[in-house]
């Protein structure tokens, strides 16, 4: 070889090949796996078919579709088409203001990463594919900002811990899995970001220019979030529950301050750009809750520039000031811009008087089984690890705490929240197990037995902790395993089931392709999005509930006689000659060929909720005795005749019971008002109808 190539590639010349320490491979192993096992949980759910999830999410894919269409036809100037559009579909006649009565950031997100992973990235997928399966990314993310939360609060070994946890927790795994393109993932994940960079520059003691970047990030995620979810109050009102802790650790309150001041800002400048929230974030109580801590820390700085130190006294002064400030201001009601569900988050004792919020089974409190269910042993771990962290109080272990009272308290009022406490608890069982783990290997343990000269030596004892904790695991396993593998709600008829449904899919199919396109579908609002999203037709109520007095009329309708009930939908749908009304029935045992017990999540379990919403005395349908609608319901409301049964007493062991029978009450031509359109084939334990008005 020529001499001077020879020196060119010598090994003294080559550049050397770069080496990863071992522990370093250990870790990005281990947050790969953190991510994959978060995603694999989430798609469980998509071995029962490709469907986008639940039923809110059908109207989040609509508003996002309508951005990509729009940007798909005028360019860039179509991007704020959205803020006008009045969707005609919805709430017939008057129409769905879609920019004011939704969380608009969530649309915005879902159209422009679509956009961008379409035209600049070039990836060839559909719109709709790409929202079915961008909330198990999310998912997987989520788990990750967890793992960073916790090793920014005691350590890596903790993060790796929590991130495993969350990915498998029931209550986050039913919040973004697989088809749930709703508002709890993202702003989740925001929150959950924004509170990770809080704690990571809030003891700092001087103003620096990464500071004030990660402020501003978590202030604009904590905007963003509020545009996405109105739940995401939780992080804002936490925010600035963290920022009152922070008073009794830092020693610059000038510095705090600063940081504050930008992440507030940030948080309301992003809040405002969407009509929903607006500028009634303002008076949003989770922000007064900012504000009082900036009062807090501003009359601490002012203190502190004239002393030389700061007393326990002195803040706990300051803290009582601006809480007596805001009781004062919330007496002259200056502090608003709720709705009666979220007044209910707010006083989780004080239930609301509201019936479709009580109606709604999500909404329901969480009981305390549910808490062992979702989180089961891990709360004994995070009970441990709170009893650690007083031991020696440090801020950012009591920040994990604080998380963790936040949440439950909010939890306490809908069984929705729980999602609330996964990050936290997490955490603090991922401290606990930590804690007991390194004691058992730093030091030298051995318990004596009643048996002469028996013994436990230290090594059978961190065996026994070892297997302990595998059993634990794997217990918790089949915990995670049966939330997350559930059907997506179209394809199990919305039911507790994992049994496979086709009826409303071909219901559904039906209404699109058969019912002329200028029709009016008329039904109880838990099927609205349905309809108008994939049964592309005009609907009157659906599941936004924005106005509750056309819902209680609808209710009436159903438990009217059929001569006022048609007065009533000439009423809702004036000059409309194809109207149909569309009933779901559920059954939940079959004694044998078409006798039934019925009562399992159709309107058969409904009606209930509709006399209260509509304001009727719901006894006169409901027999709350023998725990069966009344002979009134089967014979003189139109539901009760529309609902293919009549109550049939039936020798059931020593005892007798109401089965009921199948039978098509209305047909083709014994109703001089309705006739049976369709009927899906009840091979399952639910069947959908559909009824044409004739007159």
């Amino acid at each position: 070889m020529n001499p001077k190539l020879k020196r060119i590639f010598s090994k003294e010349r080559l550049p050397k090949r770069p080496e990863i320490k071992r522990e370093k491979m250990i870790l990005i192993y281990a947050i790969v796996i953190i991510f994959v096992l978060s995603t694999g949980t989430r798609l469980f759910s998509g071995k029962y078919g490709f469907y986008i999830n639940e039923f809110d999410p059908y109207f989040q894919y609509l508003s996002t579709d309508y951005i990509v269409k729009s940007f798909d036809q005028k360019g860039f100037g179509g991007l704020f088409d959205y803020f006008n559009w009045i969707d005609l579909m919805a709430w017939y006649p008057e129409g769905r203001n879609v920019a004011a009565t939704s969380f608009s950031g969530l649309h915005y997100i879902g159209a422009l990463s679509y956009i961008i992973l379409r035209d600049i990235l070039r990836v060839n997928v559909s719109l709709y594919d790409y929202l079915v399966l961008l909330p198990v990314v999310i998912g997987g993310f989520i788990s990750i900002a967890i793992y960073f939360l916790g090793k920014e609060i005691d350590g890596e070994s903790v993060g790796i811990f929590a991130g495993v946890i969350s990915a498998v927790s029931p209550p986050l795994v039913s919040r973004d899995a697989f088809g749930w393109w709703d508002t709890e993932p993202i702003a989740y994940l925001f929150g959950i970001i924004t509170l990770l960079l809080l704690i990571s520059f809030i003891k700092e003691e001087r103003t620096t220019l990464l500071s004030i970047i990660k402020a501003s990030i978590a202030g604009i995620l904590l905007g963003l979030s509020m545009t996405i979810w109105g739940g995401a109050m939780y992080f804002v009102g936490t925010v600035g529950i963290i920022l009152f802790v922070a008073l009794f650790f830092v020693t610059s309150y000038e510095s705090l301050f600063e940081k504050a001041i930008i992440l507030l800002v940030w948080n309301l400048l992003i809040s405002m750009m969407f009509k929903k929230p607006g500028y009634m974030v303002l008076i949003n109580p989770s922000n007064i809750v900012i504000y009082a801590a900036l009062l807090s820390c501003f009359t601490l700085m002012i203190r502190q520039k004239s002393v030389l130190s700061i007393t326990i006294k002195d803040k706990f002064y300051s803290v009582l000031l601006s809480f007596l400030i805001g009781v004062v201001l919330l007496g002259f009601g200056t502090v608003g811009g709720l709705t009666k569900r979220y007044l209910t988050v707010l006083f989780p004792f004080e239930r609301s008087a509201e019936p479709i919020v009580e109606s709604v089974a999500e909404h329901a409190s969480a009981t305390s089984v549910e808490y062992f269910a979702f989180f089961s042993v891990m709360l004994f771990f995070a009970g441990f690890s709170i009893y650690y962290i007083f031991r020696k109080v440090e801020f950012k272990k009591l920040s994990a705490i604080m998380f963790a009272i936040t949440a439950l308290y909010f939890a306490a009022s809908f069984g929705r929240l729980m999602i609330y406490l996964t990050f936290s608890v997490s955490i603090l069982a991922a401290i606990g197990i930590l804690v007991i783990i390194r004691s058992l290997f730093t030091q030298q343990i051995q318990f004596s037995t009643k048996k002469k000269g028996g013994s436990v030596s230290n090594t059978d004892f961190k065996i026994i902790f070892i297997a302990f904790l595998i059993i634990i695991l794997v217990f918790n396993s089949s915990i995670w395993i049966r939330y997350a593998d559930q059907p997506v709600s179209l394809a199990s008829g919305s039911l507790s089931t994992k049994a496979i449904s086709s009826d409303w899919i071909d219901a559904l199919s039906y209404i699109r392709e058969n019912t002329p396109e200028d029709s009016i579908i008329i039904s109880w609002w838990d099927y609205g999005y349905w309809i108008r999203v994939i049964g592309n037709r005009t609907t009157l109520v659906d599941n936004a509930t924005i106005n509750t007095t056309k819902v209680g009329l609808v209710g009436k309708m159903f438990l009217s006689s059929e001569e006022e009930a048609v007065k009533i939908i000439k009423d809702l749908a004036p000059n409309k000659r194809n109207i149909y009304v569309v009933v779901y029935v559920v059954t939940y045992h079959k004694f044998q060929e078409g006798l039934y017990l019925i009562g399992g999540g159709g309107e058969e379990s409904k009606f209930t909720w509709m006399a209260k919403i509509a304001g009727l005395n719901y006894t006169l349908y409901y027999d709350d005795v023998n725990n069966q609608p009344t002979n009134y319901f089967w014979e003189e409301t139109l539901l009760g005749k529309m609902l293919p049964f009549i109550p049939t007493p039936i020798q059931y062991g020593n005892q007798i019971i109401t089965a009921h029978s199948y039978n098509q009450k209305i047909g083709k031509e014994n109703s001089k008002y309705f006739e049976l359109e369709y009927s899906s084939s009840f091979e399952s334990n639910g069947q959908v109808l559909v009824y044409k008005l004739k007159v």
